[in-house]
């Protein structure tokens, strides 16, 4: 997340009803959703609290494992079909003539693709995420399909973290486009100038597109294929639903079946850089225009990139598998499996609360704090406590990954 939400990202004391995960039920709009990025999963029982609610049509679908099938795009499976873990994680199998291609090039790796601008607040985060990946990726035992990495900086001219992180620098949107305060409305045009310009440096077939928050547990394996991509699924990005179908069908020029629109944003995804380079110019073309259209901005809110990625997608047939386990948020996630699969990135988008009990506190400030929008202007300057030692173990592992970046980056703050 970049520094222009932060006036929509805050923390204040919340009622615990009005947290997102009560939302679903709520019938809530888009916008009265914790904006841009991540909502919590169904927990369960283990945590009724935060549950998300049954009856929304793609969490439903998700659960049955409907998308991320059809040749076209998703298809629902019969009963009988569905696995017990709820969604059909098994990659498309790739012919011969695919496997060959990708050992042609980059050895079944994926490049990590970090977009970003120069404010403090998404440097410092960027900085921990980068020497947590050098961890990750060093360690043949975690660095799964780990290739190379790249920051893409759109800002337009270097910053002093050029010799820190490998990185790119392309234009800001040119001046003629407004972005209206919508920082990641440049995002879909730095991928666009890095393919013009860079992606044929790169060894690997494959990318992860990533953000500043996302702090690495393990490298994923290549869950893509040359002709199916891979995404963490997002309850709200929902095209049946009657508030969006419309808006949705508005700019789906190709008349692309509704199913064939996932429920992702650009992130975190795993794509072929051919497939990518087929959705990038017009999921820029769609963020523009539909960033401009008081009707969809009014619907879609701080998600709208997300939904133009996703239409973008369809527009052009690209397909994906969805993982639930490939990104964990605290304080919703409390364990690092995802039914029954171990987790990858911890997102670290929510504030932190819990009582000294180790209890979480979502909605109130907690006896124990944290939520990096305290740090905007300005990186922690030194260690932070850590958690009440009851608290659960993913809370524990993302504050231990941020204060090893804090005390072992050379230079800090």
């Amino acid at each position: 997340l970049e520094v222009e939400h932060l006036h929509h990202h805050h923390h204040t004391p919340t009622p615990a009803a009005s947290m997102p995960g009560h939302l679903r039920g709520s019938g809530a709009r888009l916008a009265d959703l914790e904006p841009f990025h991540r909502t919590p999963r169904d927990d369960g029982e283990k945590n009724p609290a935060a549950r998300i609610v049954a009856g929304d049509d793609v969490e439903t679908a998700v659960g049955r494992g409907e998308f991320g099938l059809g040749a076209s795009s998703f298809t629902t499976r019969s009963k009988e079909s569905e696995r017990t873990d709820g969604i059909d994680a098994k990659p498309q199998l790739a012919t011969k003539k695919d496997e060959k291609k990708r050992d042609e090039k980059g050895n079944g790796k994926y490049h990590v693709l970090l977009t970003a601008n120069d404010a403090v607040y998404v440097r410092w985060q960027s900085r921990i995420m980068y020497h947590q990946y050098k961890k990750i990726a060093s360690d043949p035992a975690l660095a799964g399909a780990m290739g190379g990495f790249t920051r893409i900086l759109h800002s337009g001219k270097p910053d002093d973290l050029m010799d820190e992180i490998p990185t790119v620098v392309v234009d800001p949107l040119p001046k003629g486009i407004k972005d209206h305060g919508y920082v990641v409305l440049h995002r879909p045009y730095a991928f666009k100038q890095w393919l013009d310009t860079h992606a044929a440096d790169i060894e690997e077939e494959y990318v992860l597109m990533t953000e500043p928050d996302h702090l690495y547990l393990r490298g994923m394996p290549l869950f893509a294929t040359p002709t199916r991509a891979a995404a963490f699924p997002f309850f709200y990005i929902d095209p049946k639903k009657p508030e969006f179908t419309p808006i949705v069908q508005k700019y789906n020029e190709v008349k692309a079946p509704i199913d064939a629109f996932a429920p992702i944003g650009n992130s975190p995804v795993m794509i072929s850089v051919e497939s990518l380079s087929r959705v990038v110019p017009k999921w820029h073309d769609l963020a523009v225009a539909m960033k401009q259209d008081p009707e969809a901005d009014k619907a879609f809110g701080w998600v709208i990139e997300m939904w133009a990625y996703s239409i973008a997608s369809a527009q052009v047939g690209v397909t994906y598998e969805l993982h639930p386990e490939m990104m964990l948020q605290p304080p919703w996630d409390d364990s690092f499996q995802v039914k029954g699969k171990e987790a990858y990135i911890i997102h670290y988008t929510y504030g932190q609360d819990f009582a000294k009990s180790g209890v979480a506190t979502p909605g109130k400030i907690g006896e124990w704090h944290f939520d990096k929008r305290d740090f905007t202007g300005f990186p922690p300057k030194e260690k932070i406590p850590m958690p009440p030692k009851d608290a659960h173990e993913v809370i524990q592992k993302m504050m231990t990954i941020i204060n090893e970046g804090i005390t072992e980056l050379p230079h800090w703050p």
